[in-house]
């Protein structure tokens, strides 16, 4: 993930992501949510880029949509998209994102289930 963290696109993205308001956020994430499909590169490119985002948000706000971005596709019946749940996996096992710490997976029990 290191390799995109500190580009021109990088930098674009994330002011997307603080720039736009509620609803465009939601449109914004979707659309990178969308590219989270098999295995290949541009699938761990957008997969990196979500949790940067998520990593590098300012707002818990961001962090919380970015959450219910990836939570709604992934609720639904299977099959889910191979990108989606590598993404999604590693954003609540890895430590480094502090997922669990966060108030909003906390504020449901069917969030924390």
């Amino acid at each position: 993930m290191s390799t995109i963290t500190h580009s021109a696109h990088m930098d674009i993205f994330q002011n997307l992501a603080v720039d736009l308001d509620t609803e465009g956020r939601y449109l914004f994430l979707n659309a990178i949510a969308n590219q989270l499909r098999y295995p290949n590169s541009h699938t761990h490119y957008f997969s990196c880029t979500m949790l940067y985002l998520f990593a590098e948000a300012n707002t818990e706000a961001i962090q919380e949509q970015i959450t219910r971005v990836l939570l709604e596709r992934l609720i639904v019946n299977r099959p889910h998209p191979w990108g989606l749940l590598i993404t999604f996996i590693e954003l609540i096992k890895n430590p480094a994102f502090k997922f669990w710490s966060h108030d909003f997976v906390h504020c449901a029990p069917e969030i924390e289930k």
